[in-house]
């Protein structure tokens, strides 16, 4: 274990990943990442002891991270956001508390936390506990990263006070790229040496110091500059039905303040409009279409719905096509 690690009650699989992680970090022998898997096979990519460095460093420096810096590590070691925290505390000479992956971390820490990164899953049973919100409206510099909030969970962090940056990256990016503050800015802003163009309204990120090339992404946005831009849903999860073009990410972060638990949006085949919009929940549900018709446009209320239970990655993202698969054809459900 590094001297500026400290484990809280660490079990002895997680142990020997962060120790191999370690291992693997003096040796500096290059680092292998798997995507995480959201929206099709993982892949397998190599990045350099040099290229972690870099992209610790934007980080720190964005959030005047040091030696006096108290981070908790409460992701699995093994995906992209937790061997970063990792990196961030060894490049930038800070204590680093870590503690099993949960969706409450902040239940039985008794440590004063400065800097912590936490996926979306983990703020919603954060704050319904009111202990754990407690020692979460003390830490300084909060990440919320791999997959996009929802309306109601930024409205519940304004409400309680809390400053909270949603990041935007991916593996292939190492770590994020761009940053946007929670509930004042819709806007994603790039960090230092990185910047973006537009390629059919999909995100091209230049990041040279990572990737020689453009990194394309199939993330449509509404470009502000090369520095800015607004993020609005896959293109390859794009829904036409009847013509109109749905962008379902965008329209489940709407729709989030009328479902309670996890759900997605997705197409069926449909003889009228080609596709159908559906709506996918790991609990039963019941949509009220009078309410719904006075915020939403008739394409985007679902017409039908199923109930599935959801599969995820290790970053709480619904690995979609996965979950889809578990569908049946005569179990749909009109709305």
């Amino acid at each position: 274990m590094h001297p500026l690690f400290q484990s809280i009650q660490l079990k002895e699989e997680l142990h020997v990943k962060v120790e191999t992680f370690c291992q693997q970090w003096e040796n500096g022998l290059p680092i292998s990442i798997l995507t995480s898997g959201s929206t099709g096979k993982p892949k397998e990519i190599m990045f350099t002891k040099e290229q972690f460095i870099l992209s610790a460093k934007k980080t720190i420096a964005f959030f005047n991270l040091n030696e006096n810096t108290k981070g908790l590590l409460c992701l699995s070691p093994d995906t992209i956001g937790g061997k970063m925290m990792m990196v961030r505390a060894i490049v930038g000479n800070y204590s680093l508390f870590i503690t099993n992956p949960s969706l409450d971390p902040f239940e039985h820490l008794d440590e004063q936390i400065d800097f912590v990164a936490l996926v979306p899953a983990q703020v919603s049973h954060i704050l319904k506990n009111p202990s754990s919100l407690s020692k979460l409206k003390l830490v300084k510099h909060i990440l919320i990263g791999g997959a996009e909030i929802t309306k109601v969970l930024c409205e519940q962090l304004k409400h309680h006070g809390i400053k909270a940056y949603q990041s935007y990256g991916m593996t292939e990016t190492i770590s994020q790229v761009a940053l946007r503050e929670i509930g004042l800015n819709t806007e994603y802003h790039a960090l230092p040496g990185i910047h973006f163009t537009q390629e059919q309204n999909c995100l091209t990120i230049h990041y040279p110091e990572i990737n020689s090339k453009p990194i394309q992404t199939t993330d449509q946005v509404v470009l502000m500059d090369d520095q800015r831009f607004i993020w609005k849903g896959r293109a390859d999860f794009v829904i036409n039905s009847g013509g109109k073009k749905i962008h379902p990410e965008e329209l489940e972060l709407r729709l989030s303040s009328y479902i309670s638990g996890r759900f997605f949006l997705r197409s069926i085949p449909h003889p009228i409009w080609g596709e159908a919009l559906v709506l996918l929940t790991e609990h039963p549900t019941s949509l009220d279409k009078t309410t719904l018709s006075a915020e939403f446009r008739a394409h985007e209320i679902p017409k039908f719905t199923q109930t599935v239970p959801m599969i995820l990655t290790e970053s709480g993202k619904i690995q979609r096509e996965r979950t889809s698969k578990q569908c049946l054809e005569d179990a749909w459900i009109s709305l």
